[in-house]
């Protein structure tokens, strides 16, 4: 007999326990064992993809990128913080690991999220190199993060090495 004063605790659901930025904390383990893929998806739908080909099973990844960003024009009126925002280094790009053997395509691009896949020269689905698909994980698992200076720089007028700036306050002003 069960006590009514304890509730079982369940396991949250897939979309409440990985956001779509999250990245599979076990991706470099079994990437080495998956035929990799690059599937493209309709503009700026990258993480929605990713996440839905989560729910049926399949090992994703989407490169990203944070910049500093204001969430809305009026941010930028009232001159509110920027926030870090992740986009994609690859728009409209997701990789998709599948078991070896034949992927199921059909299925696949069932699916409204998907529009194609990279194709080779012979018109067929383009097998990516494993090696430089798991490079590409390690690499920017974590997002290939933007300097913290650019929080407080113009929104699209960030510098770079070389341009001419006029520094306002500290020891070397002027």
């Amino acid at each position: 007999m069960q006590d009514k004063t304890s509730t079982p605790t369940a396991m949250p659901p897939m979309r409440d326990r990985m956001s779509d930025y999250d990245v599979s904390p076990d991706i470099l383990d079994v990437a080495a064992g998956l035929n990799w893929y690059a599937l493209q998806v309709p503009p700026q739908k990258e993480f929605v993809a990713q996440k839905i080909l989560r729910r049926y099973g399949l090992r994703t990844f989407v490169p990203v990128r944070v910049e500093y960003r204001h969430p809305s024009k009026k941010s930028r009126q009232l001159r509110l913080p920027k926030r870090e925002v992740r986009m994609a280094v690859a728009p409209r790009y997701v990789l998709a690991g599948f078991e070896r053997g034949r992927p199921l395509w059909f299925r696949l691009f069932n699916l409204p999220c998907i529009t194609g896949v990279v194709a080779g020269l012979d018109g067929r689905p383009m097998l990516l190199p494993n090696k430089e698909v798991r490079r590409l994980i390690r690499r920017t698992a974590t997002g290939l993060n933007a300097p913290e200076a650019q929080k407080h720089m113009r929104t699209q007028r960030e510098f770079s090495v070389g341009d001419d700036v006029r520094v306002i306050d500290g020891p070397i002003d002027g």
